[in-house]
């Protein structure tokens, strides 16, 4: 599972866990690597987690500014900067006192396992993983709700895919990897402004992957919301085949 950066990583072993890896052919092999359950914890504080999502779409954010966009007041926001800041997610850009004293990003993104062997990792990255997942959804139900805001141009780049892989593990994560090779090129704008073209926009481009076992691939209607759809649809129209 990833912030800001690559796809999910395998398992690792206890001999694996660093900060970071040797340099290797792997997309952004050399993201942070989080395994430590109280920094984990940490991250997974909402503040925290929209301190770090809006200091990746800024430069650099004093705890004022960065109130008016998370909300909360200057001194408890300046709190959560210097937690993420103990566990070298931002740091002091220099400048500035106090609360007027610019944060930014030590290095974009970070990756973590939720499948550590140990316990209590795994539990944080599993917290930390479901938190992230609800503001990637809600970040998508956003755009869908209000997508006629949008220029046209925008909205015909955004869209959804799915694809069922009939597939080996491997190919699996060969296919992770390419994906994450293709953003590999684009980081550099996230730090540097000025290597943005002109007409950017910020998209947001998510990747999951996920086993299904073949029974449970077809969701029941209940689950996925089309039950009530389908009841309506059922109330409003006569029943199929059926004549007076």
């Amino acid at each position: 599972m990833t912030a800001a950066a690559p796809p999910s990583e395998p398992e690792r072993t206890e001999t694996e866990r660093t900060e970071t890896e040797p340099a290797s052919d792997k997309p952004f092999a050399s993201t942070r690597k989080v395994s430590d359950a109280r920094e984990l914890r940490a991250l997974a504080h909402p503040v925290r987690m929209a301190l770090y999502e809006a200091l990746t779409v800024n430069e650099s954010l004093t705890a004022t500014q960065a109130s008016k966009i998370v909300g909360g007041s200057p001194t408890s926001v300046a709190y959560h900067l210097r937690t993420l800041a103990k566990y070298g997610h931002v740091e002091e850009v220099g400048g500035g006192d106090g609360r007027e004293r610019p944060w930014r990003l030590s290095a974009i993104g970070f990756s973590f396992s939720e499948n550590d062997e140990d316990a209590a990792a795994s539990a944080a990255a599993d917290a930390l993983g479901r938190q992230l997942f609800k503001r990637w959804l809600a970040r998508n139900e956003e755009y869908r709700r209000n997508r006629k805001r949008w220029p046209k141009k925008v909205r015909d780049a955004a869209g959804n895919s799915n694809f069922a892989l009939f597939g080996t593990p491997e190919e699996a994560l060969e296919l992770q990897e390419a994906f994450g090779r293709l953003l590999e090129k684009y980081v550099e704008r996230i730090k540097n402004p000025e290597l943005r073209p002109e007409g950017w926009q910020i998209f947001e481009l998510l990747l999951f992957a996920h086993p299904v076992e073949t029974e449970g691939f077809v969701l029941d209607a209940s689950e996925d919301g089309t039950a009530e759809v389908g009841e309506t649809a059922e109330t409003d129209s006569e029943e199929p085949g059926r004549t007076d």
